[in-house]
């Protein structure tokens, strides 16, 4: 797919072909026309902008900015990672390519007792590794 264009730049003939595509497939989704589905998308961002103390315009605006940098921000992180490659430096991906550390909650009492009841049920146990220590998964029995 081509990339967004640049702000203050003009959409492509082949780009506003695909996204008049996508309004017509997402109306259609909603059992609405296309100009039905303009109109209802129109009223959510007003309540939106409504909501966080913005005229219309302003937070188009502050939206269509925020895609901007989110944009640029994965351009960056693509040449990084391609940098990265070419360097021959193994790299570790998670969603959208960075590792997502799992944080661990604190000791639900609930939780302790479902587990307990778990494991005096007719389960069978699989022990699995999860942030270098091990753990009890539970799988029923067929």
């Amino acid at each position: 797919m081509a990339a967004p264009p640049q702000p203050g730049q003009q959409p492509s003939p082949q780009q506003m072909a695909a996204m008049q595509q996508q309004l017509a497939m997402e109306a259609q989704k909603r059992g609405m026309t296309p100009q039905q589905f303009q109109q209802w998308q129109r009223q959510q961002i007003e309540a939106e902008a409504k909501k966080a103390g913005m005229s219309f315009d302003q937070y188009v605006n502050k939206m269509k900015q925020q895609v901007f940098e989110n944009h640029q921000r994965q351009q960056q992180m693509a040449a990084q990672q391609q940098a990265a490659q070419q360097s021959g430096q193994p790299q570790a991906q998670g969603q959208g390519g960075q590792q997502v550390p799992i944080q661990p909650t604190s000791q639900d009492p609930k939780a302790l007792a479902v587990a307990k009841w778990l494991r005096g049920q007719d389960l069978k146990t699989r022990t699995c590794i999860l942030n270098g220590q091990r753990k009890d998964m539970f799988r029923g029995i067929p």
